[in-house]
């Protein structure tokens, strides 16, 4: 009897090791107004798999896909298992007004994440998300007395990157309860400029402003997952209930602020000339208030045959403020129904999504919806290695043309890559 090592585990973590570049995450590129608010647009944190049937998660159980919205839900990963989840993300954006209209679309790698055991009972996971992005580029024009016409241009970049380290822990056989660990970091930058349009070599004006993010953030989770039906003795053709929550206690982000304003003229080959640095403030501390989050779910169906998931979030936005100065928002709540159909070894999902945002601009709430659907087929499987593909679609609106707003249609399309690689056996040859 010969016996050799299975070494492809290890290859696994290199290759992400490789891959886990941080500049994918800052050379990430939005379009939208609305991310001048706050933090910019909040990355909820779902995987392609929960994309698909409408973000739901609390409570759903997935031994092959890494959930980041509940602390709780990695104990759901068998032991002796490596679990290895990668996904990329595109999109396409219309984006209109009353009276102007345009496009964009960016694509970009969407998260790495990995999860083990550690014992029969505890779990322990690590991954790389964005937590915000921010990019919008508006300008608007006002005719001034002695001066002429002046563009006033609106223009943001950056965002938040989110390196966590996940703990869950199992308590019996149908509880358990988690907690999230993270490292947030980044830079979001915030700029104006004014230029006289009827006067091109005119000096212009620049203004900067600059926040440095490095700090820490806890949320915490439990589920609760359990079997019923007649099948005493086969579990694969039970029903089965899933409960979840998942709370983040409102944290202060400890964060640096600057400014740089100059006045320049743009040179016949494009380099900028500055004339006088008007403002430059660096090295202002202060801490950004982050508040309360609470979500809970639920999960049914049949084991292997077919699901439906509801979930709901709860954001206190109220009482953010950055730097003692708060931004006019308004608490968040986010609605996800979803569900799933095995058809063989593969799955037929399908959702819908509504966010009751935190903003109202004129009056105006600017709330979205999308109606998600996808599919999840199997790449590989043998006894050793089991792997697949998630594919998730969404077609959304958010924002409205009232009210001299800006509304934004979209087209998302999102690829996942699941591995799961059995680890702390010897493979046997006889």
């Amino acid at each position: 009897m010969r016996k050799t090592i299975h070494y492809k585990s290890f290859a696994i973590i290199f290759l992400m090791l490789i891959a886990a570049d941080f500049s994918a995450f800052g050379q990430l590129r939005i379009d939208s107004p609305y991310s001048r608010f706050g933090l910019g647009d909040v990355n909820p944190g779902y995987n392609v798999y929960q994309s698909s049937m409408g973000g739901v998660g609390y409570g759903v159980k997935d031994p092959l896909r890494i959930s980041t919205i509940n602390a709780a839900a990695l104990a759901s990963i068998d032991s002796g298992n490596f679990v290895f989840n990668a996904a990329f993300n595109g999109l396409l954006v219309d984006t209109k007004t009353s009276t102007q209209s345009g496009g964009s679309n960016y694509f970009n790698l969407a998260y790495l994440k990995f999860g083990l055991p550690v014992t029969t009972w505890w779990r322990t996971g690590a991954g790389l998300t964005p937590f915000t992005t921010i990019g919008y580029n508006v300008s608007t024009y006002n005719t001034i007395d002695s001066i002429g016409e002046v563009r006033f241009s609106h223009l943001g970049d950056g965002g938040i990157t989110n390196i966590y380290w996940n703990n869950a822990f199992r308590i019996g056989k149908k509880l358990s309860v988690g907690v999230d660990v993270s490292y947030l970091f980044g830079n979001i930058n915030y700029r104006r400029q004014d230029q006289m349009s009827s006067l091109p070599f005119a000096f212009k004006y620049r203004l900067t402003n600059s926040i440095n993010v490095k700090s820490l953030y806890f949320d915490y989770g439990a589920q609760y997952y359990t079997l019923f039906g007649k099948e005493k003795n086969y579990d694969d053709k039970k029903y089965f209930l899933g409960l979840g929550l998942k709370y983040a206690p409102q944290q202060n982000f400890k964060a640096v602020k600057s400014a740089f304003g100059i006045t320049y003229t743009d040179g016949a080959s494009g380099n900028e000339f500055v004339k006088d640095t008007i403002i430059n403030v660096v090295q202002d501390k202060g801490q950004i208030v982050i508040p309360q989050k609470i979500g809970g779910g639920i999960s049914i169906g049949k084991r292997h045959a077919w699901m439906f998931a509801g979930d709901f979030t709860y954001d206190q936005w109220s009482k953010y403020s950055s730097f003692g100065v708060q931004d006019s928002l308004k608490n968040s709540i986010h609605y996800n129904v979803g569900g799933q159909y095995y058809i063989g070894r593969y799955t037929l999902n399908a959702g819908f999504k509504y966010n009751n945002s935190f903003l109202d601009i004129n009056n105006t709430a600017i709330n979205s919806y999308g109606i998600t659907f996808g599919i999840g087929f199997p790449l590989r499987n043998n006894n050793m290695t089991v792997s697949d593909i998630d594919l998730s679609f969404e077609i959304g609106r958010r924002g409205t043309t009232n009210n001299n707003l800006i509304q934004q249609n979209y087209f998302q399309v999102r690829l996942g890559i699941n591995i799961r690689n059995r680890w702390f056996q010897r493979a046997k040859y006889l």
